[in-house]
């Protein structure tokens, strides 16, 4: 297995030192560092394709989005190092990757997993990108945990069988594995399944296809106590839930904890419904915000509407869940309707069927004080009007203020008493910022040279960016690099 030691450490001499005039405790943001990670990312470089179109030489093609490295929850901070995931490409290769970088050296060092790209329904040939890799590291016991290349599986999902006893992709490591030297950081650190190879179908120890099928969206997170969260969406589009479990931090992960129900038909709605959104360890709290897709196919809505944010005050999420007012209710959530925030439909004009549309731009996120922030989009297809939504609370506020004189966002990211979104403009890192509770959003970081990318993946960690992204190319790879960003923080 590759375990390749590499120094690809390039301190970028352009050092960007923007002045920064705006905020008072942002005082200079600056770039540190520009590492070329590898220029064998996998691409999908072909067109967008039918259910089961036939392998066309010389393409890679797809079924949903082209860029699958960087995507998802595929870079995390621990100690020194970065990790981040990735699959080697071309359209033959496919592997699972992790790399792993020491910062105060500038030394990588990768590994490959024997899993390659399943591709969509297992069709290797259409790429799949849904398909992410996520990474997340114990500061209890320092093991790695990977999840990855699911897509809502389970046994019978196709006529092939390919995914029967095959529906959940888990790797983990031995205890320490996350600091070990160089010359040790190889395949031999993970923890081989029952199989005999690196793919766990359980986080538990019990093999149940009703626990561990139909998962999508893996994504990690810590509390303030060093335990290491997992969350994914259980089931589909129109009939899912937020499916959360704890690793207890020695060899295995807690039963899972489910946030809404399945079937909400059966439990006095009217129709089922899906959640789009995020769940995140914010301010001392497990929290979720997300939009609801509900199956009732004649409204106006195409897919998703309205905002839906609660939190817990049960560091492990377990119980002691409260809407935004503070009122408590108890897991699984049924109707969704109890916490509400608003619904950005009432903004405008349209009526007719599948003509709101609100698919992205959807996040939130908390400041150290406790300032929330959401935001969202609304566009009106009927009328052809696009409305971006701020949603924010001061801490200590009782009632969130909702303005649409806000230029949209994808994500948001907090650090210290700030918001920050953290996109690409004209191919470079663009970074604006409001102070926690306002809507005061400033540009504070925007160079105008340097190397230019077409994707990334933003991961802020102890007053720093690390910018996980994608260049342009041609064929079915890509180069990736990490710019690590100082935001200068107080």
């Amino acid at each position: 297995m590759l375990n390749t030691l590499t120094k690809l450490w390039k301190f970028a001499a352009l050092a960007v030192a923007l002045a920064v005039t705006t905020q008072a405790l942002i005082a200079e943001i600056s770039l540190e560092s520009e590492i070329l990670l590898n220029d064998q990312s996998l691409f999908f470089d072909g067109k967008r394709v039918k259910r089961h179109a036939p392998n066309r030489e010389g393409a890679y093609d797809y079924f949903f989005g082209n860029a699958l490295v960087p995507h998802g929850d595929c870079i995390k901070t621990y100690k020194q190092y970065v990790f981040m995931t990735w699959y080697r490409g071309g359209k033959e290769d496919r592997h699972v990757m992790l790399t792993r970088l020491n910062t105060e050296t500038g030394n990588m060092v990768t590994i490959e997993f024997p899993h390659r790209h399943t591709g969509y329904l297992n069709q290797y040939w259409i790429g799949e990108t849904h398909n992410t890799i996520a990474v997340g590291i114990s500061p209890k016991n320092g093991t790695i945990h990977l999840l990855y290349d699911m897509h809502a599986y389970r046994p019978g999902f196709t006529d092939d069988g390919a995914f029967d006893k095959d529906y959940f992709r888990y790797s983990y490591s031995i205890t320490n594995a996350a600091d070990v030297p160089d010359e040790d950081f190889n395949l031999d650190l993970f923890v081989k399944s029952p199989d005999g190879d690196y793919k766990h179908l359980t986080m538990d120890g019990v093999k149940n296809p009703d626990v561990w099928g139909r998962l999508t969206y893996p994504t990690f997170f810590l509390n303030d106590q060093g335990d290491l969260f997992m969350y994914m969406r259980k089931g589909s589009a129109y009939n899912g839930r937020y499916f959360i479990s704890k690793y207890d931090g020695e060899s295995k992960w807690n039963e899972p904890i489910y946030f809404n129900v399945k079937d909400a038909n059966k439990h006095g709605l009217d129709y089922t419904y899906g959640v789009y959104g995020k769940m995140k360890y914010a301010n001392g709290k497990v929290r979720v915000a997300f939009q609801r897709r509900y199956n009732d196919r004649n409204d106006k809505y195409i897919y998703q509407n309205g905002v839906y944010y609660a939190y817990s005050d049960n560091p492990n999420g377990k119980s002691d869940w409260k809407n935004h007012k503070g009122e408590p209710f108890d897991l699984p959530l049924a109707d969704p309707q109890f916490i509400k925030v608003f619904e950005p439909g009432d903004l405008v004009e349209g009526s007719e069927k599948d003509k709101i549309h609100m698919v992205g731009y959807f996040d939130f996120n908390v400041t150290d004080r406790g300032d929330e922030h959401i935001i969202a989009r609304v566009n009106d297809k009927q009328n052809k009007v696009i409305k971006f939504l701020h949603l924010y609370r001061a801490s200590g506020d009782s009632d969130f203020t909702v303005t649409t004189d806000f230029a949209g966002g994808i994500e948001l990211y907090a650090a210290g008493n700030y918001i920050f979104m953290i996109t690409l403009k004209d191919g470079r890192p663009f970074v604006q910022s409001t102070e926690g509770g306002t809507n005061n959003w400033k540009t504070v970081y925007q160079p105008k040279s340097g190397r230019t990318f077409d994707k990334g993946i933003p991961h802020i960690s102890n007053g720093k960016l690390y910018y996980y992204l994608k260049s342009p190319g041609t064929g079915d790879t890509r180069t990736t690099y990490l710019q690590i960003i100082d935001l200068n923080l107080d």
